[in-house]
């Protein structure tokens, strides 16, 4: 019995509970452990072995009534990272027919276009997220899911996640939605929306997991992180007098996100 209690003891001590906090502030950097993940090989590889489709965290169903609380049918949709989702040919169901889907695969983005070509009035391009090539205040609505988390399975993790949501945000309109699916705990992703140079006005959202369900991670519920690009942002020429604060930013940046860590 003794030796029970030492076992409690033990499982209850300031370091198990330091490194569970870690575990759970820092969930990304202990489920990947495929760094491949931010790179376009990996992917094509993965979608010439099975060309099919396949929804990451949750299908459309879950999604649906938020979808249709933020999208309407005259905005115009981008899908980032789209791989071989369900989603964007269900929203296309839905009524909301100008969608631009991109991702890094050039194997999936050709699966897609001809798994849906009836669905003509929707686009795939092969592009990578961290690099848009659409002029500035493009789209109403701009949908990430399971993009962010794959981008911090790899190395530079952060400035990546900022150089996309930057591309992002220059694209989407003033007022426009930007909506994010995701594991990941406001712990470890609501500050990555937050940030000042970003103008957006971040709400949180939760979506219960499946019954039946395949996925190991420690969480009992996905994450949406609705972010709204204020109206009042300058632009990108206004913009650029900021340059010289965003270092001392990104500092102020990963200083907060590893003080949360270690508390």
């Amino acid at each position: 019995m003794s030796c029970l209690f030492f076992l409690a003891g033990c499982c209850f001590s300031e370091r198990v509970f330091f490194f569970l906090r870690v575990f759970f502030f820092s969930v990304v950097a202990l489920r990947c452990n495929m760094p491949e993940y931010g790179k376009a090989d990996y992917w094509d590889e993965r979608y010439k072995a099975n060309d099919t489709t396949f929804d990451w965290f949750v299908a459309f169903e879950p999604l649906k009534d938020i979808f249709a609380s933020l999208i309407k049918p005259e905005h115009k949709v981008l899908v980032i990272g789209c791989g071989n989702s369900r989603v964007s040919p269900q929203l296309y169901d839905s009524g909301i027919f100008q969608i631009t889907n991109i991702d890094i695969s050039e194997v999936v983005i050709g699966q897609m276009r001809s798994r849906y070509r009836e669905m003509d009035r929707m686009e795939w391009i092969k592009m990578d997220a961290m690099k848009l090539e659409f002029p500035e205040n493009q789209f109403d609505v701009v949908i990430d899911k399971g993009t962010v988390d794959s981008l911090l399975c790899g190395s530079n993790s952060f400035h990546n996640v900022y150089t996309m949501n930057k591309q992002i945000s220059r694209v989407l309109k003033r007022g426009g939605k930007y909506i994010i699916i995701t594991y990941g705990q406001p712990d470890t992703r609501i500050d990555h929306y937050r940030r000042k140079r970003l103008h957006f006005d971040v709400e949180h959202r939760t979506i219960d997991k499946p019954v039946f369900t395949t996925d190991v991670s420690p969480v009992s519920s996905y994450h949406v992180y609705v972010a709204t690009k204020n109206e009042d942002v300058r632009d990108a020429a206004a913009a650029g007098d900021d340059e010289d604060d965003e270092d001392e930013e990104d500092d102020d940046f990963y200083d907060k996100f590893q003080a949360n860590v270690a508390m």
